[in-house]
């Protein structure tokens, strides 16, 4: 009798309470995980710059879009409008610095969205 007690009652007992600590501590390992490794996907930080290039030109139709994910990584889309033509340019951008120099617009904006 005592040994059937041991396997319809304590063992399921033990077995549970085994389960249960293994899966708090794989719940807490979780959360820690996406805590300090912030998931890199998606846009997180953007900005949009409208600017004037061309002194002959009237208006703000020229501008900077930066879009950055989680790691800060992502790229700078500029748009130059000018009389009768417009031109885009995209730059890389690896963990917050660019591949290539900016201008004073597109370094505002890479600032702008990286605070945002």
């Amino acid at each position: 009798m005592s040994l059937l007690w041991l396997v319809l009652l304590v063992f399921p007992t033990i077995w549970a309470t085994v389960l249960t600590v293994a899966l708090f501590k794989l719940k807490r390992e979780i959360t820690q995980l996406k805590i300090s490794h912030p998931l890199s996907g998606g846009i997180k930080h953007w900005s949009f710059v409208k600017f004037n290039p061309f002194s002959e030109t009237g208006g703000q139709y020229s501008f900077v879009i930066t879009l950055l994910d989680g790691l800060k990584n992502g790229i700078i889309i500029t748009s130059l409008h000018g009389r009768g033509v417009t031109r885009f340019y995209a730059k890389q951008v690896v963990a917050g610095s660019p591949d290539q120099d900016l201008s004073d617009e597109e370094r505002q904006g890479l600032l702008k969205a990286i605070n945002s």
